[in-house]
């Protein structure tokens, strides 16, 4: 590559990801870090903030469930005959990022409601990442890595639902709270 400004660089490489099923292998890599990466840290970090008694019950069934689904998408990778292997997921680092910089800015009593928004976000880009690779495997005939992925989906969506309500419960009580309403 040119490190000229204004330059084309002089050699082009081809694409990486040239397949249908080079695609659903990168998804797949970019799940397993996904859910590696929750399972691991950002979860049981999350746990250690939480003040909430409510939102740390829905947040430590999650992660069982999240370690779970580490399994499965390595199963996902066994029904397509290839070894595990993670991929970069930019999404979860700026999703994990902005929480990092938001949180400390938040007065202590309002503090679970970013949290559980923090949450709610990862599982929408959870759930987008499996929507995808679902089609994928779909579209390729995986039946077998179809079955393993949407089992994650349906626990994905189900926490997303549990989250929302733990969301809906501390916006009342924000409101309800008027040391930090203005």
């Amino acid at each position: 590559m040119s490190s000229i400004a204004g330059k084309a660089p002089s050699l082009k490489l081809p694409p990486q990801i040239e397949t249908a099923r080079e695609l659903l292998l990168a998804e797949l890599g970019r799940l397993l870090t996904i859910e590696t990466t929750l399972a691991q840290r950002v979860l049981p970090k999350l746990l250690g903030e939480l003040t909430d008694d409510e939102l740390t019950k829905v947040v430590k069934e999650h992660l069982e469930q999240t370690r779970s689904h580490v399994g499965n998408v390595q199963k996902a990778f066994d029904a397509l005959g290839e070894a595990p292997a993670g991929k970069p997921a930019y999404g979860l680092d700026g999703l994990r990022i902005e929480h990092e910089a938001t949180a400390p800015h938040v007065v202590p009593g309002a503090r679970p409601a970013v949290q559980v928004a923090a949450a709610m976000g990862t599982e929408h880009y959870e759930i987008n990442a499996y929507d995808a690779a679902i089609r994928l495997a779909e579209a390729l005939d995986e039946k077998d890595v179809v079955k393993v992925l949407r089992r994650n989906l349906e626990q994905d969506v189900e926490a997303l639902e549990k989250l929302g309500k733990q969301a809906e419960r501390l916006a009342k009580a924000a409101v309800e709270d008027r040391t930090y309403a203005p």
